[in-house]
């Protein structure tokens, strides 16, 4: 039987803000972390700035703990490859594939794919194309980004493309700590002026979830974080 997500989060989130600062910046000193950095040192010097700030700033390492240990993964809008990177570096039983439109970040995703045999991506728009069959899929920090009227066409899909048993792992962010979603709204708009922000409260999320057939565990992961993170587990029955 699967461990409840939020007995997860608090054996992996101290309590105190003292004590959450050294947890989270005790993994970005890892080993793990330190590997995971070194497969983009032939990027851009900007692009490996933006990297490892992206890790201060979201809570990699949590996200990557709830997938299959093995299998086939999808990451659904993986930007350059960090969560894609990570999954496969820690286990070679998994086959990971990273899916994004931008042909910018997936030519420098490749240059990392190259190192790793069970890591690969494509160019794709993830409201348009069939992902056949997954044993875990990923959404991070993604589905913000979606039109709400194609956000429950992917939920559906990734449903479909799960077995029972199969999960998909939604991180994103929602309004609960206003401060923290006008911080994200500004550091979103500022980043991508390009990219609309289709923000949706977690209940609302979680019943459409629950409307494509998902059962769904929901914990906030912002503790510590100036971004109201928030970490669906959605499993197909």
């Amino acid at each position: 039987m699967p461990e409840p997500l939020e007995a997860i989060v608090a054996q992996q989130i101290p309590a105190t803000l003292a004590q959450e600062a050294g947890t989270f910046r005790s993994w970005l000193k890892s080993e793990e972390a330190k590997a995971l950095l070194a497969l983009y040192r032939r990027a851009p010097l900007a692009r490996r700035i933006e990297l490892k700030l992206r890790l201060h700033i979201c809570p990699f390492e949590i996200v990557a703990d709830q997938m299959p240990p093995a299998g086939r993964i999808l990451d659904l809008g993986c930007g350059y490859g960090l969560l894609s990177a990570l999954l496969a570096l820690r286990s070679p039983q998994r086959q990971v594939l990273g899916l994004d439109i931008s042909a910018e970040r997936v030519a420098i995703s490749r240059a990392v794919g190259r190192a790793l045999p069970n890591l690969a991506f494509v160019q794709a728009d993830v409201t348009r194309v069939e992902f056949g069959w997954a044993d875990g899929i990923v959404m991070n920090d993604l589905l913000h980004h979606i039109p709400h009227t194609h956000q429950i066409p992917l939920l559906a899909k990734c449903h479909q493309a799960l077995p029972p048993g199969g999960v998909l792992i939604i991180k994103d962010v929602d309004k609960s700590v206003l401060w923290k979603y006008i911080w994200n709204y500004a550091h979103d708009f500022l980043k991508n002026r390009n990219l609309p922000f289709y923000c949706l409260d977690s209940p609302i999320l979680t019943a459409l979830l629950e409307r494509v057939g998902f059962q769904v565990e929901v914990c906030h992961i912002d503790r510590g974080y100036a971004y109201p993170h928030v970490l669906y587990r959605c499993l197909k029955a």
